[in-house]
């Protein structure tokens, strides 16, 4: 073989592999915020983390604990963090700027996650029956900086309240319902059924959840449509023998608008070829799948706005899967 030949080959080999690194290179490394052990994005986390990794569309996909959601907005405004998991409530006050953020963040939905249930349990023991009976009480309102502290004080502000007209206990889920089972705390508040916190606490012990009085709904859902009404059913947990009407959040994996639209076409498209196993797997992702058949039944984009705009790369995913238009 000539010289030439054997430098043009050299060459058209050194172009092919260099295309091969810079596609491999071009795949994303996506780093998932979940909150803190125990909860449900925890779990969700990791699943959708696996499904990545298989998927072949990324270079790595990790699922990381934070402390809740200003840490998982911290971490994704400065790119330490892809998508985080988060509250509705929470990304409308981010935007906005509101308490218990202190300054404006931009959020976009990356994959919408349907609709939560929030509400206060403990002990069938407690003489506790209604949240106007909770004055003084220990509650357990979630680890400090988490959504479930942000929702808690949201509760109490509907009721005229703050943090000084009870004790409250900063716990994650986990910790919170061994403390209410141990009855180191007098209720819990608690989200995001099932949850493995919650699912211990109902099997070891008999458990009465706290009726939320239809003023203090009226109340919660008049704040600008951060929460939502929806019906807690029976048989929802062991010993819940009654369907109650409950307030609930929408949830989803959020980014800032830095995100590049073909990460998060990766994220949604993957999620949406593997519902039906992430559903199985974690039971929470029923409601993203709940929400998918909804939004395609009723061709209604904005279902899928979990407090802010899809973002393009998962507006693209939805039409390809026939959800939207």
């Amino acid at each position: 073989m000539g010289i030439f030949k054997r430098g043009l080959l050299l060459s058209l080999f050194v172009c092919v592999a260099a295309t091969g690194a810079t596609a491999q290179a071009r795949k994303p490394d996506i780093r998932i915020a979940t909150g803190t052990p125990g909860g449900a994005y925890y779990v969700m986390g990791a699943v959708l983390a696996e499904a990545l990794n298989k998927s072949g569309r990324v270079n790595s996909a990790t699922a990381e604990a934070s402390s809740g959601a200003i840490e998982s907005s911290r971490l994704m405004s400065s790119g330490e963090i892809t998508i985080g998991g988060m509250d509705a409530p929470l990304v409308i006050a981010g935007l906005r700027g509101q308490a218990p953020f202190k300054d404006k963040v931009s959020y976009l939905t990356v994959a919408p996650l349907g609709y939560w249930a929030l509400f206060f349990i403990g002990l069938e023991s407690s003489n506790i029956t209604s949240l106007e009976q909770i004055k003084g009480k220990r509650i357990a309102i979630g680890a400090k900086g988490s959504g479930m502290e942000a929702h808690a004080r949201y509760f109490f502000n509907a009721l005229g309240w703050s943090f000084d007209d009870i004790r409250p206990v900063y716990q994650a889920f986990g910790p919170g319902a061994a403390s209410t089972r141990e009855g180191k705390v007098d209720l819990q508040f608690q989200c995001c059924i099932p949850n493995g916190g919650l699912t211990e606490l109902t099997e070891l012990s008999r458990t009465r959840v706290v009726a939320t009085p239809p003023e203090l709904l009226q109340k919660m859902l008049g704040t600008e449509g951060l929460y939502t009404q929806s019906i807690l059913k029976k048989g929802a947990l062991r010993g819940h023998d009654t369907d109650l009407p409950v307030v609930s959040i929408q949830i989803g994996w959020f980014a800032v608008p830095t995100l590049p639209e073909e990460t998060a076409y990766i994220i949604m498209k993957t999620m949406l070829e593997n519902i039906e196993q992430f559903a199985e797997r974690s039971p929470q992702y029923r409601s993203a799948k709940e929400l998918f058949d909804d939004a395609r039944a009723k061709s209604q984009p904005s279902l899928l706005e979990m407090g802010a705009p899809l973002h393009p790369g998962s507006v693209r995913a939805f039409r390809e899967a026939g959800i939207i238009k």
